[in-house]
């Protein structure tokens, strides 16, 4: 018989899966079995990958069961299978019958399993909450090669983008003032699932600084086109510029320029492009260059981290921008919620103690910041999620998107994406000295 916190457990994997299928179920698996675009797997390798990943930490490292499919375990792992020899997948109904299987399993094994134990993959559940998060987050990365294909080929749900034309008023775009002080960076919360690259917790003090109420919009970043942005040297770094002119980068990736003014391929359709939403696709080199033309930076990521969780005098960290009470539809747009951006500050339950909106949904912030390990970091449970990654190329993101699942939406949780990096729903919040 399940523990309460156990049938928790098998609750959220099941909520988890209903919504992996769900995504699935948008394209036909013909289109599902091709890449989405160059340097990409087939969109299908992530349905068993999410399988083979369960299997593995729970089945294989906490259990001590042999792989359910040694064939499965060998295409479906990304550094057994390289990206370019993914290809003559299985079914997808072949796959799903496997991760049926695996699941059948692992609740099964769930099933009176104790956690009060010194196993560190059993302890709080570590390997169970490990795999529902890496589900989650293969959903946000579905939602990226998704966006890419032809809105043709995706079938539209009832609830997807729903109309923000009839909310109250939004606010104006200002800079506000975050005093000097220190801020908790990382998991602070004991007993919680949190990754490697987010302990250990440590202080760092802040100097005073300046950060947008607001995230930078589509007819901000037009205006930086129109005053020859992606032309203009003086505000790209030599990295920056020499990408930008190999790849021939005029727009973020979802636009095309259509007569004298630009279109965005949302999820589903292709609109003019919505003035007041957060522009989205852009690159680290993209915002750094963006913040330059505004006489900006990027916040650094212990900037980014104040401005968004401090509370007052600092006597606890904020789990999310708002405090500590679960997401919602009231304060910010994430999980899928309308399949795109909405307008910035269309969430006022959702602002910081300082005023600031969105820190926590609508759209990742790059920050200045290298993605490094924390001071005492240790690798666990294996160096392929954070550390093979500290290669001085990853940029640190925060706060989440549309598209990411409330439990990600921690403030100390850190996404990474290379410099170049444009799939992202990823945008900017610009930053300034006192």
């Amino acid at each position: 018989m399940r523990t309460q916190q156990n049938e928790q457990i098998a609750r959220s994997m099941t909520d988890a899966r209903h919504r992996t299928i769900e995504l699935f179920n948008l394209v036909h698996e013909r289109d599902l079995q091709r890449s989405p675009g160059e340097g990409f797997r087939p969109v299908i390798w992530h349905l068993a990958h999410i399988g083979v990943f369960e299997s593995f930490w729970i089945l294989q490292k906490a259990k001590g069961d042999s792989p359910p499919n040694e064939r499965y375990q060998r295409i479906f792992d990304p550094i057994s299978t390289p990206r370019e020899e993914s290809k003559n997948l299985p079914t997808r109904a072949e796959m799903e019958e496997f991760l049926i299987h695996v699941r059948d399993r692992t609740l099964d094994y769930l099933d009176g399993l104790s956690f009060e134990t010194n196993d560190p993959l059993l302890q709080n559940a570590y390997a169970f909450h490990l795999v529902l998060e890496h589900e989650l987050q293969h959903q946000e990365t579905l939602a990226y090669l998704l966006h890419m294909l032809d809105p043709q080929l995706k079938k539209r749900p009832a609830h997807a983008e729903l109309d923000f034309t009839t909310n109250p008023a939004r606010p104006s775009a200002v800079m506000v003032t975050i005093p000097e002080g220190e801020v908790r960076m990382g998991a602070v919360w004991n007993n919680e699932f949190a990754y490697d690259n987010e302990l250990p917790a440590h202080a760092v003090h802040v100097p005073a600084f300046k950060i947008d109420s607001l995230l930078t919009t589509n007819e901000e970043y037009r205006d930086f086109i129109n005053e020859g942005g992606y032309g203009r040297r003086e505000w790209w770094s030599d990295e920056g510029w020499n990408r930008k002119e190999q790849e021939s980068w005029t727009a973020p990736f979802y636009w095309e320029q259509a007569g004298d003014g630009w279109r965005e391929k949302r999820m589903f359709d292709e609109v003019e492009i919505l003035p007041q939403h957060p522009v989205s696709g852009i690159s680290w080199y993209e915002a750094e260059a963006y913040a330059k033309f505004r006489g900006k930076r990027l916040p650094s990521e212990a900037e980014w981290e104040r401005a968004a969780t401090c509370d007052v005098e600092q006597i606890r960290k904020r789990r999310f921008a708002w405090g500590d009470v679960e997401p919602n539809a009231s304060r910010c747009n994430f999980d899928l919620q309308h399949w795109g951006t909405a307008p910035v500050g269309s969430f006022p339950d959702g602002a910081t103690l300082h005023g600031c909106l969105d820190m926590s949904g609508n759209l990742w912030e790059w920050t200045n910041d290298t993605f490094a390990p924390y001071p005492g970091f240790k690798s666990f449970p294996y160096p392929e999620y954070s550390q093979e990654w500290f290669d001085g190329d990853h940029r640190v993101l925060k706060g989440g998107s549309w598209a990411t699942s409330g439990a990600v939406l921690r403030t100390s949780f850190r996404n990474f994406f290379r410099r170049h990096s444009r799939i992202a729903f990823a945008g900017v919040r610009c930053a300034a000295d006192v």
